[in-house]
């Protein structure tokens, strides 16, 4: 990127207040797959683990959507996009993203611990603290791609925000390319639809979206003002032909179609929620949202011990599929009222000194 800034501007009043509605919905999306029981059930081809893999469709529209927001976040600025600004942005995200990752990750790694010594057939895959070498203390803080223990941090749903720092570093890289021209979100669709090797590519291509469309269309009012349901049909296509296993489809085409039923589904989304916070102006979304990050981080303490006794509890009663979509249901309800509460007590005790616990700034 040149020294010269790129005009980008923050979030208007309907688009931030649309945002502050979507991270709360996507935060709940994160839950209801944390709460899934086919893994701890091997009910993959009962009717509750069918269904749970039509809901994917929907709850799966949550990582790419909050990289896509994360993207148009990051470039936003009232004076333009600027080497200056992104180091200012990156200074202020090592308050945010980079010292709440490792706070939220050693109280995990000192609560497994603490569970091992009591209970250690919970941890599952995750050694017991006392067995621990210091490879598995390392990886439990950046860990690597793959299955179980190795597949994110020892705070799982934190992968989200280990990525997102690395991509986010690449920022001035992406704006260099957007701000030639409108055509060049060719760049981001084109890394999307490939073949993903490494993982991190359609994470790339929906931050990378998200810069584009603050470069380009930084109110949103255009594109969230559109026909909700345009999107439905693309989206529809997409998620049958991905979820019906007896469709035949080439190893390259699955990512392909995913990344264009996420694409479709997004928009699909953010244009519903858009038209929740018109119809309901009066209220403040943004103040709503206020808790996302805590439940996001904390939230697998709870999800962890209530999927595992539920799932022990269904097995050995017999409980048919219907009570295991209530039950799913109701775990993710309860771990997010449960999440919220505790938040709301350490908003009151260590309203200050808990601000890296909330990923709030100064």
């Amino acid at each position: 990127m040149s020294q010269h800034s790129v005009q980008t501007k923050y979030p208007d009043s309907l688009s931030s207040q649309t945002i502050g509605l979507l991270r709360w919905v996507l935060m709940a999306l994160i839950v209801l797959i944390h709460t899934n029981l086919v893994a701890d059930t091997a009910c993959t081809d009962t009717t509750y683990g069918i269904l749970y893999r039509w809901a994917g469709n929907v709850v799966w529209l949550a990582s790419p959507l909050f990289f896509l927001i994360s993207g148009y976040l990051f470039v936003a600025s009232d004076h333009g996009f600027s080497w200056s600004t992104f180091t200012e942005k990156c200074r202020r995200r090592l308050d945010t993203w980079l010292v709440p990752y490792l706070l939220w990750n050693t109280i995990f790694l000192v609560f497994y611990g603490i569970i091992g010594l009591v209970l250690p057939a919970a941890l599952g895959e995750i050694p017991a603290l006392q067995d621990m070498t210091l490879l598995d203390v390392l990886k439990s803080y950046c860990c690597i791609r793959g299955e179980g223990f190795n597949s994110g941090p020892i705070d799982g749903p934190l992968w989200f925000l280990r990525d997102l720092m690395v991509i986010a570093l690449l920022t001035p890289l992406y704006v260099t390319i957007v701000r030639w021209h409108k055509a060049t979100l060719i760049v981001p669709l084109l890394i999307g639809c490939l073949p993903h090797q490494l993982g991190f590519e359609a994470e790339i291509a929906c931050f990378m979206i998200g810069c584009w469309l603050n470069v380009w269309m930084p109110s949103l009012d255009v594109l969230l003002k559109k026909p909700v349901w345009r999107p439905l049909p693309i989206y529809l296509i997409a998620a049958v032909v991905l979820t019906v296993t007896s469709i035949p489809k080439p190893e390259w085409c699955v990512p392909l179609l995913t990344f264009i039923r996420n694409l479709s589904g997004m928009l699909l989304v953010a244009r519903l929620c858009a038209r929740v916070v018109s119809a309901n102006s009066t209220l403040d979304w943004r103040s709503l949202a206020q808790p996302v990050f805590f439940v996001f981080a904390f939230h697998s303490i709870l999800a962890r011990v209530l999927t595992k006794l539920t799932a022990q509890w269904l097995m050995s009663h017999g409980v048919g599929s219907a009570g295991y979509v209530v039950a799913h249901l109701v775990n993710a309800a309860l771990v997010i009222l449960g999440s919220l509460l505790v938040y709301h007590l350490l908003k009151r005790l260590i309203p200050k000194a808990g601000r890296w616990l909330f990923g709030e700034p100064k």
